[in-house]
């Protein structure tokens, strides 16, 4: 591996760290071992300790502010506590800034694909791609955590260094964007903050699981989802995403908030109703009068056998209602089963224009 300008440490059991004079913990929070006024903490994580003339959307894009407001400091270590994509750039950002420098827009649009599901093209989503791949395959081979950062940076520099070659992942992308593109999948701009997908039956037969399915937090893009929603992040990451599955029974219905809601994004669209965590990846509560007043009347009028479920809260960690992150509303059965309603999309989105503005 090519030698970092930076000394790194990932924190993990029996792990043993090095002695620093200033040591800067990235993406996750810094624990017990932080030192106030000697330390700093670059992290989009809630809560957390940035000063906000460095506070960005993700924590890589919050390394590069460091670096450009810093250019010869002298700090000598970079710790991180987790294994995800921004997390690790994070740490390749300040660990090799020269190189870093050279490729500030790649790196930062493969942080946010991982953290926020967003849309990236070329070396920023091979990035993405084949290293989560790669860390998820070294985890499962229960490869030490500091030496998954090592692997995982040579491949980080092979692939900077390499050839823009289209990867299986960006054909799968441009496959789905030219459904949206070609308006067989059709997309409503409604308001400012709010967009409509619809998917007619035609598109949606035999299809409905992967086209209703939600990844997991950081998960590598395949052919199993039908309707990624890095797709819809493409002209739509900063709105309340409506998105309808039309069946032979009606329509499903999925609401959803933008997918950076849970961290600490400075420059971006905060969706309305939503609390913060208490606690990092905590439970974010739902709060929002009004909306709950539109579920109660879709509710009160609906023909189908579906009810109107808006649910109490999100937690991009884990499945914390029935349809998981960062979905806060959809059409179920009494089981919580996927289940159509007899609403036509422009009765539906009638109800959200007025909210959603």
């Amino acid at each position: 591996m090519m030698t970092p300008e930076k000394h790194f440490y990932i924190e993990r059991p029996n792990g043993t760290r090095r002695p620093s004079h200033c040591t800067i913990y990235v993406d996750g929070t810094a624990g017990e071992d932080f030192r106030e006024g000697i330390d700093i903490e670059l992290s989009h994580w809630i809560p957390n300790r940035t000063e906000d003339r460095y506070k960005a959307g993700t924590s890589t894009e919050i390394c590069f502010k460091f670096l450009k407001a810093n250019k010869n400091h002298s700090y000598d270590l970079v710790i991180n506590n987790h294994m995800d994509m921004d997390g690790l750039l994070s740490v390749f950002v300040l660990a090799y800034p020269m190189i870093a420098l050279q490729h500030r827009d790649t790196l930062c649009d493969a942080a946010k694909a991982g953290d926020f599901w967003a849309w990236s093209t070329d070396k920023a989503l091979k990035i993405f791609q084949e290293v989560t791949c790669m860390y998820q395959d070294l985890g499962r081979q229960k490869i030490d955590l500091q030496k998954r950062y090592e692997i995982c940076f040579e491949k980080i520099l092979e692939i900077l260094e390499g050839s823009d070659d289209k990867t299986d992942a960006q054909s799968i992308l441009e496959s789905q964007n030219g459904l949206v593109e070609q308006g067989k999948i059709q997309r409503y701009e409604l308001t400012q903050r709010f967009v409509a997908y619809f998917v007619p039956k035609e598109l949606s037969h035999d299809r409905i699981e992967e086209l209703l399915g939600v990844p997991k937090f950081n998960a590598p893009l395949s052919a199993r989802l039908a309707f990624w929603p890095q797709v819809r992040n493409r002209l739509d990451a900063e709105k309340i995403q409506l998105v309808a599955i039309e069946t032979d029974n009606g329509i499903h219905y999925d609401l959803w908030y933008p997918a950076y809601a849970w961290a600490d994004t400075k420059g971006l669209w905060r969706p309305p109703g939503l609390g913060l965590p208490e606690k990092a990846g905590g439970f974010q509560k739902l709060d929002w009068p009004a909306l709950s007043k539109v579920f109660q009347e879709l509710n009160r009028l609906e023909a189908g056998a579906c009810e109107w479920q808006l649910f109490s809260g999100i937690r991009f960690a884990g499945q914390e209602n029935a349809r998981g992150f960062p979905i806060v509303a959809s059409t179920l059965g009494k089981n919580n089963e996927k289940k159509e309603s007899y609403f036509p999309l422009n009765t539906v989105t009638c109800y959200f224009k007025s909210l959603f503005k």
